[in-house]
């Protein structure tokens, strides 16, 4: 459906429903209210019974076969997406705990080995008490 036919349905209809807001008559209507209106149903249009065999009909859905069929799409989808999810985390995990420990570790442990060092690296001095 063009553009411009679905506006000119929507002006008919528009105009339709103003002529009775403002309590115009039917007659009072122009021939271009009424030149789209052929194929929109007014409420008191009578609608005959063909009308209604061309409606869809609606079967019955087995509501078992399709839980059944959606636990196994949703079984599929996390088996496929889940590991990937995870191991993304996962990464990002183990980056932010090396992040972590090497910052620690320059904060904490090098100044305690670095000590250490100097310690060793020190004359033993004797002991004041020893004489």
């Amino acid at each position: 459906m063009a553009d411009d036919d679905l506006l000119q349905k929507a002006d008919a209809l528009m105009r339709r429903h103003r002529v009775f807001v403002a309590g115009a008559t039917a007659t009072e209507a122009t021939a271009d209210d009424r030149a789209g209106d052929d194929d929109v149903p007014l409420l008191t249009d009578i609608v005959g019974p063909d009308a209604l065999r061309e409606l869809p009909v609606s079967t019955p859905v087995d509501l078992a076969a399709l839980r059944g069929a959606l636990a196994a799409e949703l079984e599929a989808w996390l088996d496929e997406g889940l590991p990937h999810h995870v191991q993304h985390v996962l990464d990002g995990i183990t980056d932010q705990l090396i992040i972590q420990l090497a910052a620690q570790a320059r904060g904490e442990l090098l100044p305690r080995l670095q000590g250490v060092l100097a310690a060793a690296q020190e004359p033993a001095k004797p002991d004041p008490t020893d004489d």
